[in-house]
């Protein structure tokens, strides 16, 4: 049995271009690899009896009259600078540079590499990134406590402070801050960071006894599947904080854990960060 890798293609195309397409991918599955024009866009893997036969490539129903379409999913490489992109997204043009699930790969003035994936647009001209791995580990606070829940944290300094100024200097330079809100002890508190650690909406969505109501959040695509919300860090899994006090008590701060589900730690215990940051 051999493994080859097949593309689907999103494109409704004639039924002469369609009749090309099988016979260029014919042509590559011997060598288990399928390129169109030179780009690399979606690899799945198929298993075909040895020596392979001819593969036959179904297209699904259509309506009569039109073409053959295939379904296209996009990881294709692009040398857009990140001028480029953020200018995309400022005039709503950025869906047609970056979506979700689309990455963004540079480093850390300390050398580490570092991928962050597009979470979503949460507005026409304001997408949301988040660290596709984590970083190292920190407490939320020194004591197991989340009063001043966020904005007072131990966890904020981190990510300001210890995280923040190794970005790369062309990104820090466009980075839209995010708009945060907070109710502590009472009070209605509004701040802006150019970087942070998702809330529990940002990942769970609305979860009624977990944590409040969180007006400056929407779950975003990426994180809509147990599997999307899992993150590792040196090749293992880990629980990563969130930076939404947990309701049911004062000692701890919601995180994620290591098989993607929803969990609370005491502050004062250390877990992986992964931030974000919009553009």
């Amino acid at each position: 049995m051999k493994s080859v890798s097949i593309i689907k293609h999103a494109a409704t195309l004639s039924t002469t271009d369609a009749d090309k397409l099988r016979e260029r991918l014919k042509g590559q599955f011997a060598e288990g690899l399928v390129l169109l024009d030179g780009r690399l866009d979606y690899l799945g893997t198929v298993v075909l009896p040895e020596p392979s036969a001819a593969v036959e490539l179904i297209p699904a129903p259509t309506e009569a009259g039109s073409g053959s379409p295939f379904t296209i999913v996009r990881r294709s490489r692009s040398a857009e600078s990140l001028a480029e992109i953020k200018a995309a997204i400022a005039s709503g043009r950025g869906p047609g540079i970056i979506r979700p699930f689309d990455e963004l790969e540079f480093k850390l003035d300390t050398g580490e590499a570092v991928t962050a994936v597009c979470g979503g647009y949460i507005s026409p001209t304001r997408a949301r990134f988040v660290f596709k791995d984590a970083l190292g580990d920190a407490r939320m606070n020194e004591d197991a406590t989340n009063a001043g829940g966020y904005y007072k944290s131990k966890g904020r300094r981190h990510v300001l402070e210890e995280i923040y100024p190794h970005l790369p200097p062309e990104l820090r330079e466009i980075i839209e801050p995010r708009p945060l809100v907070e109710t502590i002890d009472g009070e209605r508190v509004e701040y802006a960071d150019p970087l942070w650690i998702p809330s529990g909406t940002d990942v769970f969505g609305p979860l009624k006894g977990w944590y409040a109501e969180e007006p400056d959040s929407v779950q975003l695509e990426i994180f809509k599947t147990e599997r999307g919300r899992v993150k590792e860090r040196g090749g293992e899994t880990v629980n990563w904080w969130l930076r939404s006090p947990y309701r049911g008590n004062s000692t701890s701060f919601v995180d994620v854990y290591t098989g993607g589900a929803v969990d609370i730690a005491y502050a004062c215990i250390s877990l992986a960060f992964a931030p974000g940051f919009d553009l």
